[in-house]
């Protein structure tokens, strides 16, 4: 593993990905008042059921991921077609303070694989893992942040490397929660696809 300051995951990146929540944040509002000005009845529920519905099928959109797109394709990665765009976190964290209250992320960048080992290149962490060290593969739920229903992370128990316990990952290429939900279990079946290729 090698851990190089933040190029383009910087602070600034930070608050401008956690700003696109407003977008999402900013319907809700507005149905909560416009239901003030109705007359009470089914219509003041429904509207704000509606709105939350239908901001939720844009949660990817409203987690930043345009922005972390452009962030990891403008450090020119090598891509492959078999790779993800992701966010990293290890466990445990190598950020913290505020950067790691408000981002639970502690790298954006590309995840491939070859025959032999998961390849992650961040912006600031370049992190190999050889499938025969990887012990678990398992899903967990991405919480609050993701109202419950944006695809689960990627929790990877690995062994032989050191000061890292597990490596969690997020896809964070996609706009839409269908797309997202469908990218996360590619994702997964990829890695332990990978894993078992180890075990054979």
């Amino acid at each position: 593993m090698e851990i190089a300051s933040p190029k383009a995951f910087t602070s600034a990146a930070i608050f401008v990905i956690a700003g696109c929540g407003v977008l999402l944040v900013a319907p809700v509002l507005a149905s909560l008042l416009a239901v003030t000005l109705i007359k009470l009845g089914v219509l003041t529920a429904l509207i704000p059921l509606l709105t939350i519905a239908v901001t939720a099928y844009f949660l990817p959109f409203g987690l930043g991921n345009p922005v972390v797109k452009r962030l990891v394709r403008s450090r020119k990665l090598d891509a492959s077609e078999d790779g993800f765009i992701v966010q990293m976190t290890l466990s445990p964290r190598i950020r913290s303070g505020l950067r790691a209250v408000i981002e639970d992320a502690d790298d954006l960048g590309y995840l491939s694989f070859t025959g032999s080992e998961l390849i992650f290149q961040g912006d600031s962490v370049r992190l190999l893992i050889p499938w025969g060290q990887i012990t678990e593969v398992r899903p967990e739920n991405i919480g609050w942040r993701g109202r419950y229903l944006y695809g689960s992370r990627i929790k990877i128990t690995v062994v032989g490397i050191p000061n890292v316990e597990a490596v969690t990952f997020s896809e964070r290429a996609s706009l839409l929660l269908p797309t997202s939900k469908r990218i996360t279990r590619k994702l997964r079946e990829r890695i332990c696809a990978g894993k078992n290729s180890a075990k054979s």
